[in-house]
């Protein structure tokens, strides 16, 4: 008989969440106990573990004591409460906040030769291992879990062969015929994929919908350092499942191990009650999936719920219970009281569509238990998703910056609000979070982020400024009269960050970090220095020499001859030179200004005026006033 699936639709007018269900998070460190009762495998299996419809028996443990024990993680980012946790070196340095990047403890045990197999082609180190035997009261056994690393994300790809911790859930017994010790199989899988949970196959840039980016312990890394786990990265909550047979006796090995190397932590988190078996399993599947995976959001996406038996010869009924804050049939669409099977279906899907309603409701929670009573089918199974307001989604990057030929520079952006997993795009083609770029030129770069419901944000730019590698300063020399105040003025060819003015000779001293600066009263010819350098360190220097004259009197002629014969052609003050901006006015015998100069040059040749008599007045810079005649004569 083929087996068929079934699946129907159901709408909201709240919104909803469906997924690996756990608890909205809130900021809170995790806890961490091996003391009694927790340093007893039985009673962390017995007490902790198991859930309904299993019985476990035969407890084993091989590792060092300080590698497993009991973990609390209510209200934290590991997104689940409680439950058994077994490390690659000591439970102890599993809790938050983010502030090593080297978390670790050598215990000198070797490997294990089925990590070896999942963790090629590494070799495993510093195994820790649980194993029991188990009876199964329903046909399919189950768990959920969060793995997580401190190698994360650095050395994933360092060093030869890289480091690839993990961990397998070897299960062996009858119906199995697996590659593992005792002919098992490995049930610890990436969703929708045959590849076990390593760092190798689940991080940031691969299957990275199921990987939480917690920092790098440095604050330095492309996600903020969190405050509640000290690895670097760990999974979201994922399930393991496999089909079993009612009443017989199974054997599993929850085992995690060092790879590559022996050194940085590696810990797998086992949720309290969780290790159970149903003859209902309910998966949920949510549009967006990573860390939002129990947050359906108002206005976008969809949960979908699958109950799945492996039993289909029967018609079967299971009976639904809905609880929670959140009202069927109010908050969002009437689901079903019961869910029926028909003989040859082995699924049965509801979907499950949120409309917003406009509301800041807060997060509200549906709890959905799936009840089961008939012989092997008995068990209670239930999922837990919540209804969340959209909050819109806003998103800051790096600022400008500036770097030297040939530098690499990191830019970042961060996005926040929306619904998670952001997809991010930047000019240059890449969709991380960060990218390095080394521009050969002054570029800018733009941002934007997309998030799970197709919000978009308005781009973000980042200009890095490439600094000319060419740099070159000049000053002219000058001549001055003694006391008189000069004006040293570098010209810098280039971008230059930092100036320096020095005296090299002479006696009038000069200390200044401007590209200009002002000697007040000159008493001696001097040489000055002045450096400049770039931010990329390339230095440049020019010498300045001041000429100080003794004698800077004004010589006043009174005639001149402005007949093109190359002699005494303009009107010349002698030493006019050290007075610029001086005002030289000249006036006919009758009072009329016949030519003005503000800051006359010497340059006057008597044009558009006849020969004669003049009046005029020069007005020095330095305040003086110097009036008189002078007689224009162009024949001679």
């Amino acid at each position: 008989m083929s087996v068929k699936k079934l699946s129907f639709s159901i709408l909201m007018s709240g919104c909803l969440a469906a997924a690996h269900f756990f608890s909205a998070p809130v900021s809170a460190q995790i806890s961490v106990t091996n003391n009694a009762p927790y340093n007893s495998v039985s009673y962390l299996v017995q007490n902790v573990l198991l859930g309904s419809g299993v019985t476990a028996s035969n407890f084993t443990y091989n590792g060092v004591p300080v590698a497993i024990g009991f973990f609390n993680g209510v209200g934290t980012n590991l997104n689940l409460d409680s439950g058994i946790i077994m490390t690659s070196g000591d439970i102890a340095l599993a809790p938050g906040p983010n502030n090593s990047s080297n978390a670790a403890l050598q215990s000198g045990l070797p490997g294990d030769p089925d990590l070896d197999l999942i963790m090629s082609p590494t070799l495993s180190y510093d195994a820790c291992i649980l194993e029991f035997d188990f009876v199964p009261m329903a046909d399919t056994v189950k768990f959920r879990y969060v793995f997580g690393s401190d190698e994360y994300m650095e050395y994933v790809s360092t060093f030869p062969g890289g480091i690839n911790d993990g961990f397998g859930f070897f299960l062996s017994g009858p119906g199995i015929n697996g590659p593992f010790t005792n002919n098992a199989v490995n049930i610890a899988l990436i969703p929708q994929t045959t590849l076990p949970v390593t760092m190798f196959n689940l991080n940031l840039n691969n299957n990275g919908q199921y990987y939480f980016d917690n920092g790098d312990g440095n604050g330095t890394g492309t996600a903020p350092d969190g405050p509640d786990v000290q690895y670097d990265g760990f999974t979201v909550p994922l399930t393991a499942s496999y089909p079993v047979q009612c009443g017989q006796t199974y054997h599993i090995k929850l085992a995690i191990g060092d790879g590559g190397d022996d050194w940085i932590d590696s810990g797998v988190f086992l949720e309290a009650g969780s290790f159970s078996a149903s003859g209902i399993n309910i998966q949920a599947d949510i549009s967006y999936g990573g860390p939002n995976d129990s947050t359906l959001f108002e206005g976008c996406g969809q949960a979908c719920l699958h109950f799945i038996r492996t039993n289909t010869t029967l018609a079967d009924t299971v009976q639904l219970n809905i609880s929670g804050n959140a009202t069927n049939g109010t908050d969002y669409t009437q689901v079903p009281s019961q869910v029926i099977f028909p003989v040859g279906v082995d699924t049965v899907t509801i979907c499950i569509t949120a409309t917003s309603d406009g509301l800041p409701e807060g997060l509200d929670t549906v709890n959905i238990q799936a009840v089961t009573t008939g012989f092997c089918t008995q068990g209670v199974t239930y999922v837990t998703f919540y209804i969340g307001d959209y909050v819109p989604m806003s998103l800051s990057a790096s600022a400008d910056t500036s770097i030297c030929p040939g530098d690499q520079v990191f830019l970042s952006a961060q996005a926040s609000g929306g619904v998670q997993p952001y997809t991010y795009s930047w000019s240059t083609g890449s969709n991380l979070p960060s990218i390095v770029v080394s521009p050969t030129v002054t570029t800018t770069y733009s941002v934007t982020v997309t998030d799970s419901c197709n919000s978009v944000v308005t781009p973000q730019t980042i200009t890095v400024n490439v600094i000319p590698s060419a740099l070159s300063v000049s000053s002219p020399d000058i001549t001055v009269c003694v006391g008189e105040e000069v004006q040293l003025n570098a010209t810098v060819t280039g971008t230059a960050s930092s100036y320096s003015w020095t005296t090299v000779s002479g006696p009038d001293v000069v200390n200044a970090n401007t590209p200009s600066t002002t000697i007040s009263s000159t008493t001696g010819t001097s040489t000055y220095l002045i450096t400049v350098m770039n931010l990329c360190g390339t230095i440049d220097t020019e010498m300045v020499l001041v000429t100080v004259e003794m004698d800077c009197e004004i010589s006043i002629p009174n005639v001149f001859t402005p007949n093109g014969d190359g002699e005494n052609d303009f009107f010349e003050f002698e030493n006019l030179d050290h007075y610029p901006n001086s005002r030289l006015v000249v006036y006919n015998r009758w009072g009329k200004v016949t030519y003005e100069n503000s800051n006359y040059q010497n340059d006057w040749d008597g044009k558009n005026v006849v020969d004669g008599t003049y009046y005029f007045i020069l007005y020095l810079s330095d305040g003086r006033t110097f009036p008189g005649f002078l007689t224009l004569l162009r024949n001679n």
